[in-house]
């Protein structure tokens, strides 16, 4: 064995070297461990390698006479391993750069994805209620109360036995009966910018006595 290593030690300073190729990230965060080895294994033996580490930001972790060895980063910087292998063919040796970081992101080379906030949109539906006026015996009015603008106005009357009546005018007209009373109104109102809602409830024996 030490007749072999004095040979492979001779012919690694000596014979003009063929490339050969090393697989592994090429980037590894620091105080991590990472496999590295040689792409196509064709060395005479299993001790017929020997992996060397140039610089200091990364050490070899185990046995550097394999096939494959491990790397632990040390320190951020650039690391350097280095392998050489005996063939039938004669010497063969490649390297490869290890760029070992911090595990910091850079705000310069990293893209940051923010949710863009919404728009705040002034409102100017200003009315903030509406009443209702008795029309006639069985028809019930609602007038919106605030500044007098040119809104879309969507009214929509719900009854108690569930039933829906819906009116476009500013200033719409409702039928009811005593039995047959409205339970809710909801009034929408859209300008160009925005949509404002309003509702209200009534009890049964409202529309009794109304």
């Amino acid at each position: 064995m030490k007749k072999l290593s004095f040979l492979f030690l001779f012919f690694l300073f000596t014979i003009a070297h063929a490339q050969c190729n090393i697989t592994g990230k090429s980037s590894i965060e620091n105080q991590a461990e990472e496999t590295y080895s040689i792409a196509n294994e064709i060395a005479q033996c299993k001790d017929c390698h020997l992996w060397v580490g140039v610089g200091s930001n990364a050490t070899i972790v185990g046995d550097n006479r394999q096939n494959s060895v491990k790397i632990k980063a040390n320190s951020a910087g650039r690391q350097i391993i280095s392998l050489a292998v005996l063939t039938s063919q004669g010497l063969m040796q490649c390297s490869k750069n290890i760029d070992i970081t911090d595990g910091k992101t850079s705000i310069k080379n990293s893209k940051i994805t923010t949710k863009e906030p919404e728009p705040t949109v002034d409102c100017n539906v200003k009315i903030s209620d509406f009443k209702e006026v008795k029309y006639s015996e069985n028809i019930v009015s609602f007038f919106p109360i605030g500044e007098d603008l040119q809104f879309k106005y969507i009214w929509t009357a719900t009854y108690f036995d569930g039933r829906e009546v819906v009116s476009k005018e500013k200033i719409p007209q409702f039928p009811f009966t005593k039995t047959d009373g409205i339970r809710t109104v909801k009034l929408q109102m859209i300008s160009d910018n925005c949509l404002k809602s309003l509702s209200r409830s009534y009890e049964n024996n409202y529309w009794q006595y109304f």
